[in-house]
């Protein structure tokens, strides 16, 4: 993990890095073990109390030597991918299914005006 690297390359021990993140010393060891799968607040807290920054890349992009290097490596299905896959499929959203009709117990966006 890239994170392990960069904590151990700087020499820091936990405890200071949960003292620049305003994380506990507890989050930090999780987050930064093998099996570490912090939330992203925890993660740019991480990223920032490291001199990192987080950059994201288009699938692919720059190769894949990192996914060659580590065989082990298999992507973790979440939500979010979830929804970016639905967003960058071929035909978008909008295009794949009409919008459905509101239905009579659904009041309408527009209030109805009663006559005088």
């Amino acid at each position: 993990m890239a994170l392990a690297a960069r904590r151990e390359a700087a020499g820091l021990p936990n405890a200071e890095i949960a003292l620049r993140s305003g994380l506990t010393e507890r989050s930090v060891r999780n987050a930064l073990s093998l099996r570490g799968n912090p939330q992203l607040s925890s993660l740019l807290a991480l990223v920032d109390a490291l001199g990192l920054e987080l950059q994201l890349a288009p699938k692919g992009f720059g190769g894949s030597a990192a996914v060659e290097a580590d065989a082990g490596y298999r992507p973790v299905p979440t939500r979010v991918g979830t929804a970016v896959a639905a967003v960058h499929s071929p035909v978008p959203p909008s295009y794949a299914s009409p919008a459905p009709s509101p239905s009579p117990s659904q009041p309408s966006a527009r209030p109805r005006r009663r006559a005088p």
